[in-house]
């Protein structure tokens, strides 16, 4: 196990102890040789199992930093290379204080690389998108429950297919009718081809149309665009088994359970803070939208479970608060789901902040949605040079000059030179 650390912080990393629990720091690779880490530089150690002929035991062993040289703020590693890998691999715990965000890639199998990067805490999110401005501007519980769409009954038995037979079995899961229950009745809605169809005009460079009431007619374009965006939301032919698996009132909180141990699932707080997370965060780092998937029901109602899209976050320690664009929500800025990615012994607690109103019900679990390939959205509304400019540059603007419709040349070169 090599473990490489990449200060990005403002302070330099002080190392203070280690231990080995299994194994042996592989010489001359030890902690303590890259005792300070300065702000911008990357330092490396390595451990290894005991050999005898062939390896006899795994590599676990634990380091700690004082970051700033604070023993009160440290910088905690836990890496665990087991001889016999468990349905979780290789595992770590990498914990930093307040005021800092430590994430970590890579790190799997016999030979493996954990790259670790520390950096001071920031809001760090998509540029250019503000749900207010490029969400719809009606509700997803505004549909009406006349609109022809398509049933739950299909959907369950499609992704039941994808899930497999062992897998449902285990977790309590038999087929129904294909045509049960409308899923675009008011309780249901239609938030999976919100949030596809939001992805869609932003990536476009485009802005949702401005109607404050959502389609009536089965034949509006939008809506039978948002209809079929609806369906590829679920990515029934790839990983969207997840929706009924996660809902099963059989599967897992934690990580300890006979189903753990099969190598049948992995708790709903292993999910959310170990697998789906860091893809969360990536993606936003890497500058994208990240459509997430609430699973709010452990009774299989999965009518009541939730899309939502993900365009900033912000890490202090172990709490994550992640801002959403929820279609509930029309124009609401200030909506964030909060969790501690600490420990998955037990089940994950996952907060909503901001305008949420306090009868929503209980998210067992967040996960990424996969699936999703760029469309080409009906109709939409053009960004303004404020827009542009802000999505270019990640800046927040005031009033650009001749701020309606494209500025003069001349004064719009006047205007970026001031920028």
């Amino acid at each position: 196990m090599a473990v490489e650390i990449q200060n990005e912080s403002s302070v330099p990393l002080v190392w203070d102890r280690d231990q080995m629990d299994s194994g042996e720091w592989t010489d001359p690779w030890y902690p303590s040789r890259a005792a300070t880490i300065a702000p911008g530089a990357t330092a490396e150690w390595r451990a290894e199992g005991d050999l005898f002929v062939a390896p006899t035991t795994g590599a676990e062993g634990r380091v700690w930093y004082n970051v700033g040289g604070d023993p009160g703020r440290q910088l905690y590693v836990h890496f665990n290379s087991p001889l016999v890998e468990s349905q979780y691999g290789n595992t770590f715990h990498v914990w930093a204080p307040p005021g800092f965000e430590a994430a970590y890639s890579g790190g799997q199998g016999h030979q493996a690389r954990l790259r670790i990067r520390l950096r001071d805490t920031s809001r760090r999110q998509v540029r250019g998108f503000t749900p207010s401005v490029n969400g719809f501007q009606f509700s997803n519980n505004s549909w009406s429950p006349g609109l022809p769409a398509m049933t739950v009954g299909f959907l369950w038995n499609r992704l039941l297919d994808e899930l497999g037979g062992e897998a449902a079995g285990a977790l309590g899961i038999a087929r129904v009718d294909d045509g049960w229950l409308p899923i675009t009745q008011a309780s249901a809605g239609m938030c999976g081809g919100m949030t596809f169809a939001a992805m869609d005009y932003f990536a476009a460079g485009k802005l949702p149309p401005a109607e404050t009431t959502s389609p009536t007619s089965d034949a509006d374009p939008l809506f039978q665009f948002i209809r079929d965006r609806l369906l590829d939301s679920f990515d029934i032919g790839g990983s969207g088994h997840r929706w009924l698996g996660y809902s099963s009132p059989h599967y897992p909180n934690g990580d300890e359970g006979f189903i753990q141990v099969a190598g049948l699932a992995r708790g709903r707080a292993w999910v959310t803070c170990r697998d789906e997370w860091p893809r969360i965060r990536d993606d936003i780092d890497g500058g994208r939208l990240s459509p997430l998937g609430l699973i709010q029901t452990d009774s299989l109602d999965i009518g009541q479970n939730h899309q939502v899209l993900a365009y900033a976050y912000q890490q202090s320690g172990q709490v994550v608060q992640l801002w959403v664009y929820d279609n509930n929500y029309p124009g609401q800025d200030d909506l964030y789901l909060q969790f501690d990615i600490t420990d998955t012994t037990g089940g994950v607690d996952i907060a909503r902040f901001g305008s949420y109103r306090p009868s929503e019900p209980r998210i067992f679990c967040i996960f990424r949605s996969d699936g999703y390939n760029p469309h080409t959205p009906p109709g939409g509304r053009q960004l303004s040079v404020r827009q542009v400019m802000e999505r270019v540059t990640g800046r927040r603007f005031g009033r650009l000059p001749d701020d309606v419709g494209l500025p003069r040349p001349a004064s719009l070169r006047r205007w970026l030179s001031s920028v």
